[in-house]
């Protein structure tokens, strides 16, 4: 990934534009995919699913829903045990997520289904391999995710993008493309947006007397607030 840190001391920018290698691929489960995913290609993801696990030691799934997730670990459950297979997602409890991650680094099971909840942050071991079902809307999300594989030294994080539909294929195309070039999503920064300036400005007064014009350049200091006018 593109690391850039500005020295405070110099005044200068020291980058790193190299970039790690992953190996990433784009799947599509039958030959010909159409605008929505039919019946046939559910059944074909999911084969193509327990192929990829079982020729792995341990492998996550993201998906975009709660609901998804519970789906895909049924049928998965269906195809591989019901032993090997979990899930995990917000709406579970700390104890069954708890368990379900302790059961993963142990090697307990071979693959754990999630949200976002297990994008970051949490250590669940050695992961092989991760795959991305539908589109994930965002490189940087897609980075992260891919990027819970391979931790070991010398170790490749390894990635599959499944595309359900042809908008899936497509956009799944272009975050591999960006990524292997080392392009992040673009950020805008809003600009005075007056209702949460609004909500800190009473919080602010809430706890503590400010002059008017303290409080005014304290709100300027903020790169979204630099061009408030003072009318």
């Amino acid at each position: 990934t593109y690391i850039a840190a500005r020295m405070k001391n110099e005044g200068r920018v020291v980058a790193s534009d190299k970039l790690r290698e992953m190996d990433l691929e784009v799947i599509a489960p039958l030959p010909e995919l159409g605008a929505v995913a039919t019946n046939a290609v559910w059944e074909a993801t999911y084969n193509r699913l327990a192929d990829l696990i079982r020729t792995h030691q341990s492998t996550l799934i993201f998906c975009n829903s709660r609901r998804l997730t519970e789906r895909v670990a049924v049928r998965l459950s269906e195809r591989l045990g019901d032993d090997q297979v979990a899930a995990h997602h917000g709406s579970l409890s700390r104890r069954h997520r708890f368990q379900t991650e302790a059961r993963l680094k142990a090697g307990e099971i071979k693959v754990v289904v999630a949200t976002g909840s297990l994008e970051l942050g949490i250590d669940v071991g050695s992961i092989d391999l991760v795959c991305q079902i539908e589109s994930p809307r965002s490189i940087a999300v897609a980075v992260q995710r891919i990027g819970r594989s391979g931790h070991h030294l010398g170790q490749t994080p390894k990635g599959r993008f499944v595309a359900l539909t042809q908008d899936d294929l497509v956009e799944c195309g272009a975050i591999v493309r960006a990524i292997r070039e080392g392009r992040l999503d673009a950020i805008e920064i809003p600009r005075n947006c007056l209702d949460v300036l609004a909500q800190q400005v009473v919080a602010a007064a809430a706890c503590e007397e400010w002059a008017e014009e303290d409080l005014y350049r304290l709100c300027r200091q903020s790169f979204c607030y630099r061009d408030l006018s003072g009318g």
